[in-house]
């Protein structure tokens, strides 16, 4: 791959106005342009916490964990790990107030101021932390849902207070399989044990009796799914509204359950014939369009009905589906199976691992893109419009190898206000100068209004092919 060669701020600042600027309300202006192809700089790795441009996007990027071995600080004991990165794109590391953001220091539970990112506590010594979220409420945004074997609880991780807990009906395989989720409004849960599942009513609200009353729904079997492939569960999780559940398989094989309001029985979702799909059975089992990757939210272009979004992954990338010309990135919305294509496939690279935990800032999804299909897009974190505009908000390059290990994905995610984008990185690739081998560290790209668009006198090219 090409890298550029550093030139003027003027030649950058004109090659971006030529690649289309939008202001959107709160943000700076941030290159829209849905067609251009960049070139990926040859960029230094940001120092830890000192903020610099990205020299394509003019975005602020920080590093916000310190080199391996060096003192934590911010009154937390212990030094820095050479693997400190958050979760995972489905998983939201700041807390429903963004004035907490959680990470992984080696293995440690590590919270970090949300807007200094200055480290501030590790884990309570009597949490018994397993597979947790932060509660999506801003009425709980100093609990976090944690899942460990048998029970399920709220835990207040700054008064060290475990505020609500369920004993399960048997041990779960973390939460929803460490990619689920709860509702939207931090009510509904699913969670499994690869076999059967359930939903579980964190917080009843009337005509139901108000917790510590347990609802919990009846368990369903999930592992007679009739895929030629076998029935392996890959991820299960509640959907934004709490209406529905998707189990997907390996192989990224979704698919839907109804959830009885009152019962919280889970059935199969039937879907319309003619709802495009390319594995399952027949429509009555509840199998929509496979998507890899995906994450579930909201769509406010259509009534906020719920919807999974992904990898396109049924193999139509720039065919016509259903009069759709698929893009790499696709919706799929949940009642009847219909499918959407939210990007152009011409000329594009492919996309990794969506994220829709941007609860704030309904009607987008955000994407990071892998570098081994060339086109536009390609190492970039963009921000994806659920409309079928296309339009996109184009933010930051990942330059991170993830070549045989999985820890060096970058699984961007998004701040609760889609401002801000976190990312996992080794900073070892289009380097000029790079992180150390084997060494993981987070980083956020911040595009929040107003911002200072002055860059150095000096910056790395950028190269728009038309």
């Amino acid at each position: 791959m090409r890298h550029a060669a550093p030139i003027a701020l003027a030649l950058a600042a004109a090659c971006a106005a030529r690649a289309g600027a939008t202001q959107y309300p709160g943000f700076m202006p941030t290159v829209t342009d849905s067609s251009a192809v960049f070139t990926i700089p040859l960029a230094p790795r940001p120092p830890y916490f000192t903020p610099t441009v990205e020299p394509t996007f003019h975005t602020k990027v920080t590093r916000i964990a310190g080199d391996s071995g060096t003192a934590i600080g911010g009154g937390v004991s212990g030094t820095w790990a050479a693997d400190v990165r958050h979760h995972y794109s489905k998983d939201q590391p700041w807390s429903s107030d963004g004035k907490l953001l959680e990470i992984d220091n080696g293995g440690a539970f590590l919270v970090l101021d949300g807007e200094t990112y200055v480290p501030k506590f590790g884990r309570c010594s009597n949490y018994s932390r397993s597979d947790d979220r932060w509660h999506p409420s801003p009425a709980h945004p100093r609990e976090r849902i944690n899942v460990n074997h048998t029970e399920l609880m709220w835990f207040d991780v700054v008064n060290c207070v475990k505020t609500r807990s369920w004993t399960l009906p048997f041990e779960v395989t973390y939460f929803g399989p460490s990619e689920g989720n709860p509702s939207r409004d931090g009510r509904f849960a699913a969670l499994t044990n690869g076999t059967q599942m359930f939903v579980v009513d964190m917080d009843p609200q009337p005509p139901f009796a108000p917790y510590p009353n347990s609802r919990i729904g009846p368990p369903v079997r999930i592992d007679d799914c009739g895929l030629a492939g076998g029935c392996t569960v890959d991820w299960v999780s509640v959907s934004a509204s709490g209406r529905y559940v998707v189990v997907s398989y390996d192989g990224d094989h979704p698919r839907v359950y109804d959830v009885n309001p009152t019962t919280l029985a889970l059935t199969p979702r039937p879907m319309p014939d003619a709802a495009p799909r390319c594995s399952g059975g027949a429509a009555a089992q509840g199998f929509i369009y496979d998507l890899g990757h995906a994450d579930l939210t909201l769509n406010p272009f259509d009534g906020n009905e719920d919807v999974l979004v992904g990898q396109e992954h049924c193999g139509n990338w720039g065919r016509i589906v259903n009069g759709v010309l698929m893009g790499s990135v696709a919706m799929v919305r949940l009642k009847d199976g219909a499918v959407f294509s939210l990007t152009d496939p011409a000329n594009e690279a492919y996309p990794h691992h969506i994220s829709a935990r941007n609860y704030d800032r309904p009607g987008w999804v955000y994407v990071g893109y892998r570098t081994d299909r060339p086109g536009k897009y390609i190492d970039e974190i963009i921000a994806v419009k659920m409309d079928g505009s296309h339009s996109v908000q184009r933010f930051a390059h990942k330059h991170t190898d993830f070549t045989g290990c999985y820890r060096c994905e970058s699984h961007a995610v998004p701040s609760p206000d889609g401002r801000r984008v976190l990312w996992a990185s080794t900073w070892t690739q289009n380097c000029s100068t790079c992180g150390p081998p084997g060494d993981i560290k987070p980083y956020i790209v911040d595009a929040r209004a107003p911002a200072d668009t002055t860059a150095p006198a000096a910056i790395t090219d950028l190269q728009v092919a038309h």
